[in-house]
């Protein structure tokens, strides 16, 4: 996919401490309430959870976190150089959903593109490269915190990427390091951003909940934990 226009976060940073709102980076083609009970889905954020199961779903394009047996499936649509993903993984309901994953409520599915550029294939290659040391979320939200910052100095690349995986315990050695350097996993990053070409996401994050796309005027969905529980226990209800 071809990047025409992108579209930052949009709200102030104040407003991200009430309710933010997360924009898109768009392609070429155009707490539940915090109660008692035993919904895995309710759980909060700050919740001491052990790490969730990583795999390679057998389509070869899907990174699942969590049981990829569960009823219940969110995927979303990122591409690692997007602002708008980093808001959403950092400040909206990126890390409710993860760990919603690690509390078994659901399969989080990742469709990894690369259309703003080199640094996005690059990263996206690492990330699946961490996938086989079940380090891909600590990697992932790392990633993304130091995007801005990677942005400014001209994007990700290949000794950006070995750099920052120092400050994942475990993640950095002779097969990661080699997959990063060597882009062993070139054959992926292609396939998972010809999947999102071919898929309904118009631009990034985009979310889809057992299947159905969560519409662009939906927002809020992505940034208010409570009307993602809500819709999130409705499609449970239904699957």
């Amino acid at each position: 996919m071809q990047v025409r226009t992108r579209r930052g976060f949009l709200g102030t940073a104040a407003a991200l401490v009430v309710a933010s709102s997360v924009g898109a980076c768009e392609a070429g083609r155009g707490g539940g309430p915090k109660g008692e009970g035993d919904d895995p889905l309710d759980v909060s954020a700050s919740a001491n959870l052990p790490a969730a199961r990583e795999s390679l779903a057998a389509d070869g394009t899907t990174i699942v976190i969590g049981n990829p047996s569960a009823p219940l499936s969110v995927r979303v649509y990122e591409d690692l150089s997007c602002p708008a993903c980093a808001e959403f993984e950092l400040d909206g309901n990126g890390p409710y959903l993860k760990q919603a994953a690690r509390n078994d409520a659901l399969q989080l599915q990742f469709t990894l593109g690369s259309f703003l550029g080199p640094g996005s294939k690059f990263a996206a290659n690492a990330l699946r490269a961490a996938v086989d040391h079940n380090k891909f979320t600590e990697y992932h939200e790392l990633l993304y915190r130091h995007q801005a910052k990677v942005r400014r100095a001209g994007g990700f690349t290949r000794d950006r990427l070995l750099a920052l995986a120092v400050k994942v315990p475990g993640l950095r050695g002779p097969e990661f390091d080699a997959a990063v350097l060597e882009t062993k996993h070139r054959e992926f990053v292609e396939a998972a951003d010809e999947a999102m070409s071919n898929s309904p996401a118009e631009g990034t994050p985009t979310m889809a909940v057992n299947g159905a796309l969560v519409p662009t005027d939906s927002r809020g969905l992505y940034d208010d934990r409570d009307r993602l529980y809500r819709h999130l226990r409705k499609a449970a209800a239904r699957a």
